[in-house]
């Protein structure tokens, strides 16, 4: 069959053509977008799996990994995200795709400096294009888009394209929900970093303190700073008597072995009563009560601290004498009175301790104490006079002659606690 060549026919062959060029374009920018949607999910898949799968232990390279996940799937040129640092003021570029690995030193930058201050104070995408000057620098257009956390801009995720066409509204749109993806990974890491942080802290804090103090001590909140109150507490000093010369005759590493029995039996004494370790001196003890928590009776709980101590070292020796190991005794002097008590050292190393005249006067007590002999201030005895029935094994104060201290006009008064 022969078509007849007409002008009606030619203007019907026109138009199948040009609907089929309409239906091709469609066709290519529906495929077009069915990829790109592919890309997108793609992206986001892949950076919630590698979230899920991180340990945490390195935020930079994690970051950067984030990046390069990004730049697998899209025409961008460069990649970087910078986080917002408060107490500077500043944004710090913690990760870059066009870098070899992680960032370990972060580049700083004002927020005046570029689109990606506006982004952070407008809490807004903000898209230029155009040559730039600073981080984000370069040829071809940039898109700035704020990393939000509960209606605060925590960061920037900057994106320079490689197409000078630069970026839509649907790919402002799909970046703004990459950038949400990278917030929550931030502040996953942040909160992995606070808990490493409080759990060092904790660590430190037990070997101070008891177990009950330290979950005081963070149940109300309380950080590790440098500084110190005045405060009233009890100190207690013991020291083994003789034991420097006598371990002159033993092998170094059985000493090692009796100082390490004999602390870890005396510490969870003085943990019982929530006393504070303040520090062990070669083969003595120094401790405190009423710091950094105070108690009505904490007199009372240093002087039955060092009853226990002293019933405790007669079992030690009882034992010790099948591990061919010396007898040991112990002298004990306990002091009340007012100090500042604190964290002392550097942001790096901090001891809580007590510092002040009455730690003196209970350094001065255990000097002057006898082998296996107890010795307290009047202070002290005032303080527990009306709690003397409640002291498990306390028999009886017996008044010493008082005793001249350094750094004191008045002589101090002492009783010998008897057990």
């Amino acid at each position: 069959m022969i078509i007849p060549d007409t002008e009606q026919t030619k203007q019907e062959i026109a138009s199948l053509i040009q609907q089929r060029d309409v239906f091709k374009r469609q066709f290519l920018k529906t495929q077009e977008n069915y990829e790109n949607k592919i890309k997108e999910l793609s992206i986001l898949k892949e950076l919630g799996n590698s979230l899920r799968s991180t340990n945490f232990n390195d935020r930079e390279s994690f970051l950067w990994n984030q990046l390069k996940i990004i730049e697998t799937y899209t025409t961008l040129e460069k990649i970087t995200l910078m986080l917002f640092n408060e107490d500077l003021q500043v944004l710090e570029m913690v990760a870059d795709s066009t870098a070899d690995g992680p960032l370990r030193e972060p580049v700083l930058a004002g927020l005046e400096e570029g689109p990606h201050g506006r982004a952070l104070v407008d809490k807004s995408p903000v898209v230029v294009d155009g040559n730039h000057i600073g981080p984000v620098g370069g040829t071809g257009p940039v898109l700035c888009v704020p990393v939000m956390h509960n209606n605060s801009a925590i960061g920037v995720l900057n994106l320079r394209h490689a197409e000078h066409a630069g970026f839509n509204p649907n790919q402002v749109r799909f970046y703004s929900l990459v950038a949400d993806q990278i917030a929550t990974a931030v502040i996953l890491f942040r909160i992995y970093d606070q808990m490493l942080q409080e759990e060092k802290n904790r660590l430190l804090l037990s070997r101070f303190f008891s177990n009950r103090i330290t979950e005081k001590i963070f149940g109300s909140g309380g950080n590790l700073r440098l500084g110190g109150e005045r405060k009233n507490v009890t100190i207690l000093f013991a020291d083994l008597s003789g034991f420097t010369s006598m371990s002159e005759h033993l092998d170094q590493q059985k000493v090692v072995e009796i100082l390490n029995a004999y602390f870890s039996l005396m510490t969870p004494i003085l943990f019982k009563y929530d006393g504070t370790l303040d520090k062990l001196m070669g083969d003595g003890i120094m401790a405190f009560f009423g710091a950094p928590i105070s108690h009505e009776d904490d007199p009372a709980r240093a002087v039955q601290t060092a009853i226990e101590m002293m019933r405790a070292l007669e079992d030690f020796n009882v034992q010790a004498q099948g591990r061919d190991w010396p007898t040991l005794q112990v002298s004990i002097g306990i002091n009340t009175g007012e100090v500042v008590a604190g964290y002392v050292g550097s942001e790096e190393h901090l001891n809580y301790t007590v510092i002040g005249d009455a730690v003196n006067v209970a350094q001065r007590l255990q000097s002057i104490a006898k082998p296996n002999e107890i010795l307290i201030s009047r202070t002290v005895q005032k303080e527990i006079e009306e709690r003397m029935s409640e002291l498990e094994g306390l028999k009886s104060l017996v008044s010493l002659p008082a005793q001249k201290v350094k750094g004191k006009e008045k002589a101090v008064e002492v009783f010998r606690v008897e057990i």
